[in-house]
């Protein structure tokens, strides 16, 4: 685990990784946290994400690019309530 990326975000992975459509693995683990982080950063400090943005953080936090469009699903289906829950989590 990277101690750069707080708890919560792997939580989200956690999350994230019983829906996803493909299977995480724990090698996509860190990957998958530190993209979370840059993206609700930015949503938290509601900055536009376009899709050049979402490509730009995939390629930073070394996602794969395909999962992009999944992660935003998900994250539009998990709602508000869940999802405040989590990003205050300490």
């Amino acid at each position: 685990m990277n101690n750069e990326i707080p708890l919560k975000y792997y939580d989200i992975v956690d999350e994230y990784s019983t829906e996803a459509a493909t299977l995480v693995n724990e090698s996509e683990r860190d990957a998958l946290a530190h993209y979370f982080k840059l993206l609700i950063t930015r949503l938290m400090n509601n900055e536009e994400i376009s899709e050049q943005a979402q490509h730009e953080m995939a390629r930073e936090a070394h996602i794969n690019e395909q999962r992009i469009d999944e992660i935003a699903t998900f994250l539009n289906q998990w709602g508000d309530a869940e999802f405040f829950s989590l990003t205050a989590l300490q």
